[in-house]
């Protein structure tokens, strides 16, 4: 194996190669450039050195870095290989560790001055800092950007630096502040202030760099920021108001925040519903805090929890267990929280559930332990017979509300049966009768009559022709 060696050549002015690197070039075996019109190009031709480009040996002008890996591994495999960079060898991110990786060699590199070099060390910019170092052809513009150092250098000419003015306007003002270096034919460096606007219709010098400090924007509120403001609502200088609250008052806001954001899904709008997610994230901030306070628990408590449960239940992403189909992950679901919990099947179902949805619950969990009908006929057959004894007692009674709650609670199970959502079914069912009866409204202020003083033959004939028109609408 022979060996790697990238270095830097000169000050990017394209007339500078010290001896020193011109030595080192001559004991390798090939020498890399990656360009045949570059400046690095030029300097090797004026000192004698020959050289091979990234296209001479089967590569765009412009390869990724994982190919110019894979080319420079090939090449040390049968002798000394050079690869020659404008001064400061680093701008291809990921080389050096890359090399390392694939060739399991050292690599010599040799960095000499460049304007970029220049530019890190006359703004002082701490390389540990937020700095993102680009290259001007692949440059994309991100609003990340706008907070960090951004240093774009591989500017060949005046169309690449035209395309990357309107790339960078995308993100920053027009008139946002660029600092241009470039190289002298002496080997210096020359620095000059423009903005944005002006680029486009500069000319392009060599080794020209461009550096665009942070702008200060102050970025949206994070996880962490909205927390210490409910802290601070509860703390002795807040609101009166949530400094009075507690787990159980806060139940009805809980409740209603959650049927509020199931409005704004139903009702299609995003931004409608990104509100309300908020809102639900209030509550449980909110009641986070309110534990926090009586050192019950925390809000890192919380997300540990939830992060510690989905990642046991999910045994079929981070374990070795099987799931394909999305039946086998809720079976096996199911079978974790009966492993987990230690009581009874049905303890865990919260009583607080509005009646529909506490039926539809505990129905799935007592047929995930095998508690079920074997037919759909089974379930009509036990509708009649729920039927049979509701007509069997004394209509307004206790135990015609105990034969209506078993009727109700049968047909969940038909609903379930057959995979239909009860609480979505009768949802739909309400507003499909709210739609006729305001149908039914609007006929009868057309005949300049109200409802409450039409007879019962009336009102049957608006619901006919309100039924008949929900079904031409809906052609």
């Amino acid at each position: 194996m022979g060996s790697i060696t990238i270095i830097g050549a000169g000050s990017d002015s394209g007339k500078v190669l010290s001896s020193d690197t011109a030595e080192k070039l001559r004991r390798a075996q090939q020498v890399v450039v990656s360009r045949a019109d570059g400046s690095v190009s030029a300097m090797l031709s004026e000192a004698g050195i020959e050289h091979t480009t990234f296209s001479d040996l089967g590569l765009s002008d412009t390869p990724g870095t994982g190919r110019v890996v894979e080319l420079l591994a090939d090449i040390a495999a049968a002798g000394d290989v050079a690869y020659v960079t404008n001064g400061y060898p680093f701008l291809r991110h990921g080389l050096l560790s890359e090399l390392l990786l694939k060739t399991g060699t050292s690599v010599r590199v040799f960095p000499s001055l460049s304007s970029l070099y220049i530019i890190l060390m006359a703004f002082d910019i701490d390389l540990t800092a937020d700095l993102n170092i680009m290259d001007a052809r692949s440059y994309k513009p991100l609003l990340s950007h706008r907070a960090s150092h951004l240093v774009i250098a591989g500017i060949r000419n005046r169309l690449t630096l035209a395309k990357l003015a309107e790339r960078l306007t995308e993100v920053y003002s027009p008139d946002h502040d660029v600092v241009v270096a470039s190289t002298l034919e002496d080997g210096g460096f020359s620095l000059s202030m423009a903005c944005i606007t002006n680029l486009a219709g500069m000319d392009v010098s060599p080794g020209m760099t461009l550096y665009l400090g942070p702008r200060r924007i102050r970025p949206p509120a994070g996880f962490q920021e909205f927390v210490r403001l409910i802290e601070h609502l509860r703390g002795p200088n807040g609101c009166v108001w949530d400094r009075g609250q507690n787990h159980l008052s806060l139940r009805r806001h809980l409740l209603e925040e959650a049927h509020e954001t199931i409005a704004a899904i139903e009702s299609g709008s995003p931004d409608k519903l990104a509100e309300e997610l908020g809102d639900v994230l209030l509550q449980v901030v909110l009641h986070s805090q309110i534990a926090t306070e009586s050192g019950c628990f925390t809000i890192e408590d919380v997300i540990s929890s939830i992060t510690t449960k989905i990642r046991r239940r999910h045994p079929h992403v981070f374990g070795d267990a099987v799931a394909n189909t999305a039946q086998e992950v809720t079976a096996g679901w199911n079978a974790i929280k009966l492993e987990e919990n230690q009581g009874g099947l049905l303890d865990d179902v919260p009583t607080s559930l509005p009646a529909l949805m506490l039926a539809q619950s505990i129905s799935r969990k007592v047929v995930g332990a095998g508690f079920e009908w074997e037919t759909i006929d089974d379930v009509w057959a036990k509708i009649h017979e729920e039927i049979d004894e509701l007509k069997a007692v004394t209509p307004g009674s206790p135990q015609a509300a105990e034969e209506v709650g078993d009727l109700l609670f049968t047909v969940v199970n038909l609903a379930r049966k057959q995979g239909i959502d009860a609480e979505e079914a009768l949802k739909t069912s309400c507003a499909k009768f709210k739609g006729r009866w305001q149908d039914m409204e609007s006929a009868a202020d057309q005949r300049s009559e109200k409802l409450h003083s039409m007879s019962a033959q009336e009102l049957e004939a608006l619901w006919a022709e309100a039924k008949k028109k929900e079904g031409q609408d809906s052609k």
